[in-house]
């Protein structure tokens, strides 16, 4: 582990926020400071990361730049780390000030939104960062307040297909994934950004400015998506909720450092209408179970996180494109969501072992691991999201689903059980 985490030892932080929407409550104490339950948002994010091995601290820092100077100095004694303050003399947005430490930037470091409660596994974010050599990995997870998020729809590779800012009034269909506000860069991208025009804007945003404007120009960007722990406490009704996340233990508990129990959803004829032989290719015949969904809610109760694992082989046939799958799925977790199921993350077989269609994908005709009865798909998300399998569960309609979900000895429910 210790290799692996030292590949990235630093973490930036940002803090120059005056925190307006949390000003009821804190005054003109920063937010990042208000205590919660006894400890404020920044000691537990600097406490946190020093316990998977980041020992380098930047702050990042404007409002209230005495007060954040104060508990630099008692935050690294007590936690025995190096913090060096940046103080910005005028507004430079979240990430503006990353172009002015340049130097002082490691080859690899975390970039953190300084209101952020979360606990996440640094390790597998810096494998997933390695193996796709990434320039930049930006975190995602399902957000429940996507009118003000920024929010992107992943390609299959797990790079950006198309994106929304916080900014833009847009309901972009399959769009579920919001940025969490934490991010894996290169400095490399820093230095691009510095010698750009871009650099000539008073204000820079670790998304638009940084995350998009990177891929856009050709960078290699990608989508870390996580169901662990991440929740802006900025505004009054989320500092409640955190609060109470942290007295329940939900904050650990999802955290992919501990093993997680997984409710995974086969989808057609599961959660939704498909006649047999027949294959979803459009929107328009997303038709829910929606007395099953709600059934399904319950069940979630006794687990951690809920996952789709669905055979599509009809992207292998050539009926319909991989990435209109992915707006099909993200349609559907959406639409979930408004009736109260949490849909974290789909995971699906693209391929079809038989030959002979008009427009198949030849590169997709296999017999291979991960199509149901196959267990590759539930293999896969165990060791992304370390699932403990056996106290996991599938929800499926077929006996595919069910000879997988015992080749992984899962539990298994029929939807029949659903339905009586």
């Amino acid at each position: 582990m210790g290799d692996l985490i030292n590949n990235i030892s630093q973490a930036i932080i940002t803090l120059g926020g005056k925190g307006t929407r949390l000003s009821s409550i804190t005054d003109k104490v920063p937010k990042p400071l208000w205590p919660i339950l006894g400890k404020h948002t920044l000691e537990r994010t600097v406490e946190f990361l020093n316990k998977q091995g980041i020992k380098e601290f930047i702050f990042l820092v404007g409002y209230k730049a005495n007060i954040f100077e104060e508990q630099s100095i008692k935050l690294s004694k007590k936690f025995n780390i190096k913090i060096f303050i940046y103080k910005e003399e005028e507004p430079k947005g979240e990430a503006g000030s990353l172009l002015f430490i340049e130097e002082k930037l490691k080859d690899n470091f975390i970039f953190i939104n300084g209101d952020i409660i979360f606990e996440i596994d640094l390790k597998r974010i810096n494998l997933f960062h390695i193996k796709n050599n990434a320039d930049i990995t930006f975190i995602t997870h399902l957000t429940n307040h996507p009118e003000d998020s920024d929010c992107i729809i992943e390609t299959p590779e797990l790079s950006i297909n198309r994106y929304k800012l916080k900014t833009q009034k847009l309901n972009i269909n399959g769009m579920f994934l919001g940025f969490a506000g934490i991010a894996v860069l290169k400095k490399k991208v820093v230095s691009r950004i510095k010698n750009s025009d871009i650099c000539k804007n008073s204000q820079l945003s670790i998304f638009k400015d940084f995350i998009i404007n990177s891929y856009e120009k050709g960078f290699k960007v990608f989508s870390y998506n996580t169901s662990e722990y991440l929740k802006d406490m900025g505004t009054p009704e989320r500092l409640l909720s955190v609060e109470k996340d942290i007295k329940n233990g939900l904050i650990s508990r999802k955290c992919y450092l501990n093993k997680q129990r997984a409710l995974f959803l086969d989808r057609d004829n599961t959660l939704i209408k498909c006649k047999e032989g027949k294959y979803i290719t459009e929107l328009s015949q997303i038709k829910l179970f929606t007395k099953r969904i709600k059934k399904i809610i319950k069940i979630l109760t006794n687990y951690d996180i809920a996952i789709i694992a669905s055979n599509q082989p009809q992207i292998a046939m050539g009926f319909v494109e991989w990435q209109k799958v992915i707006e099909i799925n993200g349609y559907l977790i959406k639409a979930c969501q408004k009736m109260g199921l949490n849909i974290s993350a789909f995971y699906i077989c693209p391929h079809h072992p038989h030959k002979g269609f008009d427009h198949e994908i030849k590169s997709l005709k296999s017999n291979c691991f991960c199509r149901k009865p196959s267990p590759g798909m539930f293999m896969e998300a165990a060791f992304e999201r370390n699932i403990n399998l056996e106290e996991s569960c599938l929800i499926g309609d077929s006996w595919r689903d069910e000879f997988s979900s015992n080749l992984c000895r899962m539990r298994f429910i029929n939807v029949d059980q659903l339905d009586s």
